[in-house]
């Protein structure tokens, strides 16, 4: 008989904490689990949602997704496992009754280590015993000090569907005006650095609503920059590494976990977050410095293909399977960042 995983959905949308849980759904498929997805409305699912890659694949493998509100207690054999991430379906969590080390509390965000985010409730959870991954070296060290010391904290580097955004670009666009993209999910950033380009050098498009992956896919190729506009504290920050791989140079403010991949001169240009006048320095500059450009697209490529899933996969399925064996210092070459 297969072992389960059950692997609980903080929401159903396409926020990067949604789609992390759902490549662990995928890594314990390949590693031979029974998957079943949790989520709060599988019964009128976003059509953004179902239609992602991994999504597509799950249900393919059949993969099974149930509401949320069904979940009551279950037998959570030896080999079972049960993963969340969001802290609010700790109570949830809680009903199973089910000993901790089966328990696998994935952490996506430097904030729970910050007592007052969300009224405390991710900081409490850090000091109750599950077994733990952090998705990069900077959540991990953020965490680390006030996590429960009865199970262990692993490391997985995160990875991401990085084949589907690549984009290898037979020549460098060198024309003029050079085509900037930003979105307003999260910040008015890229609005107020419009306005202060020049618009003989860059135009600027908008993406203000959720796009669907073939779609957001086109957009990053469609551009030379990526003006990204993360979060004051991001976990990850996916789409800075989407653009990499479709060959954008990226603009982006240092906000905690995407330090894990962002190289300020590198693979990318910095600027002080929030800060509309030195992040349209950093357009100009790209938009006048070939050679910088270059070196950015070229190493940026090389970062984001070190960070393909199956690097993840092959940690994430050595926690799964056995949880309590120490894999803290995950093997370097196997990872290959």
């Amino acid at each position: 008989m297969k072992p389960k995983l059950h692997v609980l959905v903080p929401f159903w949308g396409l926020a990067g904490g949604v789609i992390k849980v759902l490549d662990y759904a995928e890594h314990g498929h390949h590693g031979g689990f029974e998957v079943t997805l949790w989520a709060t409305t599988p019964g009128t699912s976003d059509p953004l949602v179902t239609s992602l890659p991994v999504m597509e694949r799950l249900l393919a493998a059949g993969v099974t997704y149930r509401p949320l509100d069904e979940l009551s207690e279950i037998d959570l054999g030896e080999q079972d496992r049960l993963l969340f991430t969001e802290p609010a379906h700790a109570a949830i969590v809680d009903r199973m009754g089910a000993p901790a080390e089966r328990l696998i509390h994935l952490v996506q965000g430097t904030r729970h280590a910050t007592p007052t985010w969300n009224n405390g409730l991710h900081y409490r959870l850090l000091h109750r015993p599950f077994v733990r991954i952090a998705v990069s070296e900077q959540v991990r060290s953020a965490i680390a000090p006030h996590v429960h010391k009865a199970l262990p904290l692993h490391l997985v580097p995160e990875g991401h569907d990085i084949d589907y955004f690549t984009l290898d670009r037979s020549a460098m666009n060198t024309g003029t005006p050079l085509r900037v993209l930003y979105s307003t999910w999260k910040s008015d950033l890229g609005d107020a650095v419009e306005k202060l380009c020049d618009p003989t050098e860059v135009v600027f498009t908008a993406m203000r609503s959720a796009q669907s992956w073939p779609s957001l896919r086109n957009y990053y190729r469609a551009a030379d920059i990526f003006l990204a506009a993360p979060g004051p504290e991001e976990g990850f920050y996916l789409p800075g590494l989407e653009a990499m791989a479709a060959q954008c140079a990226v603009v982006m403010a240092l906000v905690g976990g995407n330090e894990a991949y962002a190289t300020p001169g590198h693979n990318m240009i910095t600027a002080s977050f929030d800060d509309a006048t030195e992040h349209a320095a950093a357009i100009s500059q790209l938009a006048g410095d070939t050679d910088l450009r270059a070196a950015l697209l070229a190493a940026g490529l090389q970062t984001a293909q070190g960070r393909r899933l199956e690097h993840e996969r092959n940690a994430a399925l050595r926690i799964l399977r056995s949880p309590l064996e120490n894999y803290d210092e995950i093997d370097s070459q196997e990872v290959a960042l």
